[in-house]
């Protein structure tokens, strides 16, 4: 009993300060400041918040704001603004019946570098919404679309100082500086494609390295390549305000594409890796079987990112309300993928790939561990077939090998993925911003050194050099003797016949008629 009465207190005086005397604001608005446009009885209007939409009006009804002076003075026309859903007018819609009105201009924070400016003449496409906020496209600027609720904007009808009326809106505007970090981080990224280029051409360079690893690892790397270049670019460009809204888009789909292929390349690398452990490998070590392989992979690694960047297209171009949350809304929130639409396009389709990365590398250790516990129980037994038994343990050492690598690749860049999502999250912290630019020169770095900086990389750089010097000695030496024919055949000497010239070159006799047609 006595439990009920506490909740019916409690419900009684929660009803209470919402009955009829306080949901209603009073006609004669004794609480409006005329001169400074404020009005300071806010709870009335929460109640009646809680009954209808509401929206912001600069100045009572029957009143319109003067901008020259910031006050309110009375006008005859009456104000019934265009009601909007989403992007379609609602025809027959009466915002002062079917809405509530605040009244009084919004407070802007000065903290947050607001100012309260007007739309026009500046910004002409607005509309109020049918959910009481107001929408702001402004197509130089990116984000283009802005959404303002009713504490951060008042919508009425303006009157000019020849006494014309037209209706207009005022905003708390956030003016944002620079971001200071898109200059580091695209100088950290160039950096980092500058390392990832010098590994691609040094696996370019060897064919020692051009298996199907090789090529494998080279795509992944290209990919990242034009992934962080042209997302430098980007960042470059709004840092010196060169940049508009289409290009912005333009290059989303570019780095999106770019960084997704990247990712799904990881993903053939841990699966090949674990193809080579699984005994399911082919034989034969035919380049016509290799290729195929690597076309196979290819349509993988490209095929599913070019779908996922149609269907993200297909989507930011839909006819979807802007609430709905598949809608990308690149064009409206800025350059790239941001919030719900980065965690949805960008960081799902790298969860699930890291998520089959780490089965994948689950079960070749697995594998691996059984190998060198069969190979050492074979090893200890009397067996003829050592020379095979050699054979096996060098593949094994070799895929081993590159199996280190792959963990090592993939551990550099879960720890890059996972500073890009933490990061994401805390964008206000320079610090981490900072520390994750950082990383983005190292993620190049480290792979040159993984791939490249190894003694049996450098052996067969320096056998390449050698042999492209031996080459060009053989072709010089060549030219030399083609040169002493072509002179001594103009010459005439020893009386040559255009026919048969022979000619002594140390020491030997020889027809160079077929030498010279040979060259």
């Amino acid at each position: 009993m006595q439990s009920f009465l506490i909740i019916l207190v409690m419900i009684t005086s929660t009803t209470s300060l919402c009955d009829e005397d306080h949901s209603v604001i009073k006609k004669d608005h004794n609480n409006f400041d005329l001169n400074t446009s404020a009005f300071t009885n806010s709870d009335k209007d929460d109640c009646e918040c809680k009954k209808k939409v509401c929206a912001r009006k600069c100045c009572p009804m029957g009143y319109g704001y003067v901008l020259e002076e910031r006050k309110c003075v009375p006008t005859p026309d009456g104000f019934n603004p265009p009601v909007w859903k989403e992007h379609k007018l609602l025809e027959g819609f009466n915002a002062t019946d079917d809405m509530h009105f605040l009244i009084g201009k919004m407070n802007c924070t000065i903290e947050k570098n607001e100012s309260r400016i007007p739309l026009e003449p500046a910004i002409d496409t607005y509309h109020l919404r049918s959910d009481g906020q107001l929408y702001v496209d402004i197509p130089e600027n990116i984000p283009s679309a802005f959404i303002y609720g009713p504490d951060k904007y008042c919508i009425d009808t303006f009157v000019n100082e020849k006494n014309e009326t037209q209706l207009n809106a005022l905003i708390c505007f956030v003016v944002k500086p620079d971001n200071n970090n898109y200059a580091m981080s695209s100088s950290c990224m160039l950096i980092s494609c500058f390392f990832i280029l010098l590994t691609v051409a040094v696996y370019a360079f060897l064919p020692e390295l051009r298996n199907l690893h090789g090529m494998v690892l080279m795509a992944y790397l290209l990919s990242f390549f034009v992934g962080f270049l042209f997302f430098a670019t980007m960042q470059i460009l709004i840092l010196k305000k060169e940049i508009i809204q289409r290009e912005c888009t333009i290059l989303t789909f570019i780095i999106y594409f770019s960084l997704l292929s990247a990712f799904f390349w990881l993903n053939v690398m841990c699966y090949d890796i674990w193809w080579t452990f699984s005994g399911k490998r082919a034989t034969s070590g035919r380049h016509g079987s290799v290729m195929k392989r690597f076309y196979c992979y290819a349509g993988y690694a490209f095929g599913v990112p070019t779908i996922l960047t149609v269907i993200l297209a297909a989507l930011e171009f839909s006819d979807l309300p802007m609430q709905h949350p598949l809608l990308p809304m690149l064009r409206r929130q800025g350059c790239f993928l941001y919030g719900t639409s980065k965690l949805i396009y960008l960081y799902g389709p790298i969860v699930i790939l890291c998520v089959a990365n780490m089965i994948f590398f689950t079960l070749t250790a697995i594998k691996i561990a059984r190998i060198k516990k069969d190979t050492e129980m074979l090893r200890s037994k009397d067996s003829s077939t050592h020379d095979q038994d050699r054979k096996d343990t060098q593949r094994m050492n070799l895929s081993c090998s590159r199996f280190s690598l792959y963990v090592k690749l993939f551990a550099v860049m879960g720890v890059n993925w996972i500073l890009e999502v933490v990061s994401s999250f805390y964008p206000e912290a320079d610090f981490f911003w900072q520390f994750s630019d950082a990383y983005n020169v190292l993620v190049g770095l480290i792979i040159f050194i993984i791939f490249v900086c190894k003694k049996k990389t450098f052996k067969l750089i320096k056998k390449r050099v050698k042999d492209f010097r031996k080459a060009n000695t053989n072709n010089n030496e060549v030219t030399n003797i083609s040169n002493k024919i072509v002179t001594r055949w103009r010459k005439g000497e020893r009386n040559a016949s255009v026919e048969t010239i022979k000619t002594s070159v140390g020491g030997n006799t020889r027809n160079t008629t077929n030498d010279i047609f040979q060259l």
